[in-house]
């Protein structure tokens, strides 16, 4: 199992971080040779968070959505859900930039791209916060 199907996806990396996998060189080595890194795809750094949770609703799909029946329907009808929550998301954080400059528009934005892990969350320290 790859590392980015068991870890935790939120703040599970960051874009531009190197790969644990590979070590930053984007092969690894098999049986067979070398080979492209499943985890970063090749370039040795990890992609954006929506990339990371497509190829691993990808990898479900491809594992446990090809077996048939009705946990497969299941399954093609939740990676369906998902990808319309977050596509509606990513609307929803597009049109906050049409509303005016307000504590709820932040708090909306906020919220969406927590969701959407667009950004890595840093906590602010209290000598750091501007009032």
């Amino acid at each position: 199992m790859a590392p980015w199907q068991h870890r935790p996806m939120p703040g599970g990396g960051v874009v531009g971080q190197k790969c644990e996998t590979c070590y930053g060189e984007g092969r690894v080595p098999t049986d067979e040779g070398l080979v492209l890194c499943p985890d970063c795809g090749g370039a040795g750094q990890l992609p954006h968070h929506d990339t990371l949770v497509e190829w691993r609703l990808r990898e479900i799909e491809r594992v446990h959505g090809s077996s048939g029946g009705e946990a497969a329907q299941d399954i093609e009808w939740l990676a369906f859900e998902l990808r319309r929550a977050r596509e509606a998301l990513r609307e929803l954080l597009a049109l906050t930039d049409e509303i005016a400059e307000n504590e709820t528009r932040l708090r909306m934005r906020f919220l969406a791209s927590r969701t959407l892990g667009l950004y890595e969350i840093v906590p602010v320290r209290a000598g750091d916060r501007q009032e």
